[in-house]
């Protein structure tokens, strides 16, 4: 069947023909891998910024109150992980 399909396309457009697929073909290989970098490192960028924003309150705590300022560092991180939108128990054991 597909040397049939062959025989019917003239020999003058084969050639563009095939070249207009491997571009289509190669643009889709390449657009594909950037865009799941691209979201990798959006979300990469937003956990960061959450990571910030946490630290930011957390300094705040820390000066305005005691109570936070006495918590063991496994409670401040646990404090500083829900914040930041990160999971708790990348803080380790007590």
């Amino acid at each position: 069947m597909g040397g049939f399909l062959l025989k019917l396309i003239p020999d003058s457009l084969k050639l563009p023909i095939v070249g207009v697929l491997g571009l289509v073909l190669g643009a889709a290989l390449a657009f594909y891998p950037s865009k799941l970098v691209g979201a990798r490192e959006e979300r990469q960028a937003l956990q960061i910024k959450a990571a910030k924003e946490a630290l930011d309150r957390i300094n705040t705590l820390e000066k305005n109150n005691a109570n936070f300022r006495n918590l063991p560092a496994f409670e401040r991180c646990r404090v500083f992980m829900r914040d930041s939108g990160l999971p708790a128990d990348e803080c380790g054991q007590r």
